[in-house]
């Protein structure tokens, strides 16, 4: 048998966790170096709890991806003996020519995924959810959320389990693409490999300055939680996941739990009355409080939306996006150094998906695969689609 390949895998965050539990599941030598610590609030995987859905509006390619971390995060939980995955469900809805939502459902009956398409009032009536009776909603019942910390834990633990080595607090300062493949830590040590993995979240753009030069754009958001009147606690706890098509963008949230905060906890993804959420950060530098202009939009959703949700706002957390220009994922070879797979960009709303993300790096680096369609350098290459 030939010798294992070397593999430095630069980011022990979700991506960087699960190409190592992927690649060292298949024999490969793997080293993984994270800035920070195991589960930390730096990059992109802050704030205890991440959707997941298979009703994608982004596009019904996305569900076979889905699909399959889907099954993973279920055998993993499985084996580490702890739910991952609470399928709670999802809870869809917006006016009834939004052409998100109508895509949502466009998905779920392109795919043959179970759903329910239902109109305002009808929703109104199995869930506290406020909205006008000509309004559409979709529910998918294989919906819900990730506990990021478990899901986190266990890849770790099974990467570890299969030979990984991963080492915290070690900062990658930069990398060398000649004949000998080479990371430069900021120490100014080395370290080399026979191939690399970049999953390094908002640094990628730093690390890896020529790819897609100047088009891939970190931007902060804020995550935050409620604490409700007492008395609508328990209807709180039973909703689903659920997510918003408003006039000013799209607003989405959890259940009431104890999932880290106690609370109930909302956040935007896109706003069109927030335009300072389309400004480009620095992830060294980035504010991570939450100010008024950040909540005040929040408590309006809630407010018009669902009103026994509305309560103090009593933690809240800051998360990063690094965003393509289509908003699709980036997995690919590096232009110019085939040994080298970058597995980044994931435009807030990757986690879902990190399992199958593991499996396909691993496939690239190990079996030459061909990217996933979609989402690779080049499909990028001639801006937003």
């Amino acid at each position: 048998m030939g010798r294992a390949p070397s593999i430095i895998v630069v980011g022990g965050g979700t991506m960087g966790l699960a190409s190592a539990w992927a690649l060292a599941r298949r024999g490969a030598a793997v080293t993984v170096l994270e800035r920070f610590g195991h589960v930390h609030d730096r990059g992109s995987h802050s704030g205890h709890t991440r959707v997941t859905r298979q009703a994608y509006h982004e596009g019904s390619s996305y569900v076979p991806l889905i699909q399959q971390a889907d099954r993973e995060w279920l055998a993993l939980g499985q084996r580490a003996g702890r739910e991952l995955l609470a399928r709670v469900g999802l809870l869809l809805f917006g006016p009834p020519d939004d052409h998100e939502l109508l895509a949502a459902l466009e998905t779920c009956r392109a795919c043959e995924l179970p759903y329910e398409r239902l109109v305002g009032a009808q929703a109104r009536a199995r869930w506290p959810f406020t909205m006008p009776d000509d309004w559409l909603a979709c529910f998918d019942p294989s919906g819900g959320y990730l506990r990021v910390g478990p899901c986190l834990d266990a890849l770790a633990r099974e990467a570890r389990d299969a030979g990984a080595r991963i080492h915290h607090g070690v900062a990658v300062a930069g990398l060398e693409h000649g004949p000998t493949l080479a990371v430069r830590l900021a120490d100014g040590s080395r370290l080399t490999a026979d191939r690399l993995v970049v999953a390094a979240g908002a640094w990628l753009p730093s690390l890896c300055p020529a790819l897609l030069p100047g088009r891939l754009v970190r931007q902060r958001r804020i995550l935050a939680w409620t604490t409700p009147a007492p008395e609508h606690v328990a209807a709180l706890s039973t909703i689903p996941v659920w997510g918003a098509f408003l006039p000013d963008g799209f607003f989405y949230g959890f259940p009431h739990g104890s999932e880290g905060v106690t609370g109930l906890k909302l956040a935007v993804h896109t706003s069109k009355q927030q335009p300072w959420l389309q400004t480009p950060v620095d992830p060294d530098a980035v504010d991570r409080e939450a100010h008024p202009a950040d909540l005040d939009p929040l408590a309006r959703v809630l407010a018009e939306h669902l009103p026994i949700g509305v309560g103090p706002f009593t933690t809240t957390h800051a998360c990063l996006y690094t965003n393509s220009p289509s908003m699709s994922f980036v997995i690919d070879r590096l232009p110019g150094d085939p040994r080298v797979i970058v597995a980044g960009a994931f435009s807030g709303h990757g986690f879902k998906f990190a399992p199958a993300i593991g499996l396909h790096v691993a496939g690239l680096l190990l079996d030459e695969d061909s990217p996933l369609p979609g989402l690779s350098v080049r499909s990028h290459e001639q801006g937003p689609s």
